[in-house]
């Protein structure tokens, strides 16, 4: 059952790392699923695919997301816009500039946030400038096509649910572990009991034949 529970936990994880592989060529936000309610550290996987260096990123933030804070990126100024103020501040877009992510090179940029409380799919906006002063922009639908060379291709998605793949791999993998345990103890008190059963059989047996000798 365990044995299960892992290989499929790590065929989850073999379908994640091709699917990144598909998407590598877009900006993408990770991780592809979240728990509701959690404060999760989010990534931007940005990766060069012309001929002239990155030089801008910019992300519209999903509102329903909270709490919203950038992480220092060294050679990169960071600006937010945001909506409200006090505790109803609400972070609507996040810039990288200044900074310059060179041809055929990648670069992650991260922040934190709270996930909201109910399930739902945040959709992630982004738009790369590229030194010749090329935007790309990543705010078709996903089942939108790309066209090689083009300005334009799918958003990424994050779904908000209550319980990830990956934590439902461990609490199976823990149940199963509980069950496997529990089986092991029935076999051995079931073991234990056969061996007091041979014990009383053979003092009966060694009795009876101590009686008959006399």
């Amino acid at each position: 059952m365990i044995q299960k529970a892992v290989f499929g936990a790590v065929i989850a994880g073999a379908v994640s790392v091709v699917l990144s592989g598909v998407a590598a060529a877009h900006v993408v936000v990770k991780p592809a699923e979240v728990q509701t309610a959690s404060f999760q550290t989010f990534t931007v996987g940005v990766p060069n695919e012309r001929d002239t260096a990155i030089t801008k990123l910019e992300l519209k933030v999903p509102g329903e997301l909270q709490f919203v804070s950038p992480t220092v990126h060294p050679g990169w100024d960071i600006t937010t816009a945001k909506n409200g103020s006090g505790e109803n501040t609400v972070v609507t877009d996040i810039t990288w500039a200044g900074g310059s992510i060179p041809v055929s090179q990648r670069d992650d940029f991260t922040f934190s946030a709270k996930v909201p409380a109910k399930t739902s799919a945040l959709q992630w906006k982004a738009y790369q400038t590229y030194e010749d002063g090329t935007v790309v922009s990543w705010d078709q639908k996903p089942s939108a096509k790309e066209e090689e060379g083009g300005t334009s291709g799918p958003y990424s998605v994050t779904k908000v649910v209550s319980q990830t793949a990956a934590d439902a791999a461990v609490v199976q993998a823990q149940k199963d572990a509980a069950t496997a345990k529990t089986d092991a103890k029935q076999t051995e008190t079931i073991a234990y009991a056969g061996v007091a059963l041979a014990l009383v059989g053979i003092f009966l047996a060694t009795r009876k034949s101590a009686r008959l000798k006399l």
